[in-house]
C-alpha cells in the first residue's frame, strides 16, 4: 500500500545537519571534525528515539606514506520492528571525507538526508510527544547507519577495508542471523547534490552503453544532461522490488520532474569494463552486491543513489569554496533535489516497514480530517508534523 504522505521537508532541519558537516573529516585532517561529526550523528539518532549502537573496527590508511592502523566507528541507529525478525531495511551514508573532496558534496549531503529521513520516519512512527500520537505502526526493522573511513575513495595503495565492509560482515550479518531472507535491502546515499540541466554536462565512460543500454538511451535522448538521480541496482527480484518501491514514492512528488530518476540496472551477464566499474565500485552498495561470508557468494539487494560524482559537470551555481556554509551550499536546485530524495526515502520506509494507524474515536469526533478508512489524512499529518514547526521557526 502506498501511503503517499506529503512530508514537506523542514529545510531548516536539513540545513542544520549540513552546518555540522562543513569541514574535512579525515584521519589526517588537522582538526577532529570527523569526531565532531560522529558526536553530532550520535546525538541526533538518540534524540529521534533510535536505539544507538556504536560499531568500532580497525582498518589501514596511508599516513605520510606509512600504512597505519586507524580505529573507525560506524554509528548505527535501529528502529526495531514489532513483527518477525525478517524484512530489515538499511539506509546508509559515509560520514568521513577524503582530503580533496568537498565535505558537503561528498558526502555531507548524503548524511544530512539520511538523518532527516530518520527524523521524519521516527516522527511518524514513534513521536517523542504523547500529544502527537503515532500515525504509523512499525512492523519491520529500519536501520540507519553512518559509515566511517571509506578507504576506497582515499586513492592510495595499501588501504584496509572501509567501514561499510566491516559493518556488513561484523555487525549486520550477525544481526540478520546470517540469513539473506531477513534483509529487504539497503539504500546507500553517496554524492547527491550535482544536477545540471545544460546539454552535454553528463559524461559517460566508454562501455557504459553496453553495461546500461536503457539508461544510455534515456540519457542520450535527454541531450546528455546531468539532470537525473541515478539509482544503481542489481538485476535480481529483491533488488527490483526495492527499486520499484522507491521509484513509486519518488514519482509521487510533483517536483520529481525537476530531477528525474534514472535506474541503472546491472545484469549478471552485463559487459563491465574497468572504466564503467569505477562509476560504482567505491561506494558502500558494492560490498552488498559482492558479499561472500564463506565459500559461496551471497549477493544482497542494495541500491546506490548518486549524481554519478566526477562523471557530471557541476552547474554554474554549484561552486562553493571550502569552507562553505550550509546556507551558501543549499542553492535552490540543491534544496529541491535533497527534499525530493528525503521525501521519497521516508515514504519508501513507511510503505515497506510500517502500517498506517486509524485515528482514535476521540480524535475523529474532534473534527480531525481523516481519509475514508479513518486514517489520518496526508494533509493533517503534513500540517501537524512539518508545517507548524517551520511556522514557529519563522516567527522566532
Amino acid at each position: 500500500m502506498d501511503v503517499g504522505v506529503c512530508m514537506c521537508q523542514d529545510i531548516y532541519q536539513l540545513e542544520n545537519h549540513l552546518e555540522r558537516l562543513t569541514q574535512i573529516r579525515n584521519p589526517i585532517a588537522p582538526n577532529d571534525a570527523r569526531g565532531t561529526a560522529r558526536s553530532y550523528i550520535r546525538g541526533q539518532m538518540q534524540q529521534y528515539g533510535l536505539k544507538l549502537h556504536l560499531h568500532t573496527f580497525n582498518t589501514t590508511v596511508n599516513i605520510n606514506g606509512i600504512p597505519t592502523t586507524v580505529l573507525g566507528e560506524n554509528v548505527v541507529g535501529v528502529a526495531k520492528g514489532n513483527g518477525d525478525s525478517g524484512g530489515v531495511l538499511v539506509v546508509g551514508a559515509d560520514y568521513d571525507t577524503t582530503m580533496e573532496h568537498h565535505p558537503l558534496e561528498d558526502n555531507g549531503a548524503g548524511v544530512g538526508v539520511m538523518l532527516e529521513t530518520a527524523r521524519n520516519y521516527m516522527a511518524a512512527t514513534n513521536p517523542a510527544s504523547l500529544d502527537q500520537p503515532a500515525r504509523f505502526a512499525v512492523l519491520k526493522t529500519v536501520i540507519f547507519v553512518a559509515f566511517d573511513l571509506n578507504t576506497r575513495e582515499y586513492g592510495e595503495a595499501e588501504m584496509g577495508q572501509p567501514g561499510s565492509f566491516h559493518f556488513l560482515h561484523q555487525w549486520l550479518w550477525p544481526f540478520l542471523e546470517q540469513s539473506p531472507e531477513n534483509l529487504t535491502g539497503v539504500i546507500i546515499l553517496d554524492s547527491i547534490t550535482h544536477f545540471n540541466q545544460e546539454p552535454k554536462s553528463q559524461f559517460l565512460p566508454s562501455g557504459f552503453e553496453k553495461t546500461f543500454p536503457k539508461a544510455f538511451e534515456h540519457i542520450n535522448e535527454e541531450g546528455m544532461k546531468g539532470n537525473f538521480l541515478a539509482a544503481y541496482i542489481r538485476d535480481s527480484p529483491s533488488s527490483q522490488n526495492l527499486s520499484q518501491a522507491f521509484t513509486t514514492s519518488y514519482l509521487m512528488d510533483r517536483k520529481a520532474r525537476l530531477v528525474r530518476l534514472e535506474e541503472l540496472k546491472l545484469s549478471d551477464g552485463a559487459t563491465v569494463n574497468d572504466r564503467v566499474l569505477q562509476t560504482f565500485n567505491h561506494q558502500a552498495q558494492f560490498h552488498f552486491w559482492t558479499f561472500q561470508p564463506s565459500t559461496q557468494p551471497i549477493p544482497l539487494p542494495a541500491i546506490l543513489l548518486t549524481d554519478t560524482g566526477i562523471y557530471r559537470q557541476p552547474g554554474t551555481n554549484d561552486f562553493c569554496a571550502v569552507p562553505c556554509s550550509a546556507s551558501q551550499f543549499l542553492s535552490r536546485p540543491r534544496r529541491t533535489a535533497l527534499t525530493i530524495i528525503t521525501t521519497a526515502l521516508t515514504n519508501t520506509l513507511l510503505n515497506l516497514q510500517s502500517q498506517r494507524l486509524p485515528t482514535s474515536s476521540s480524535s475523529s469526533s474532534g473534527g480531525e480530517n481523516t481519509d475514508g478508512n479513518g486514517a489520518a489524512s496526508p494533509l493533517s499529518f503534513m500540517v501537524a508534523t512539518f508545517l507548524l514547526p517551520q511556522l514557529v521557526h519563522l516567527l522566532r
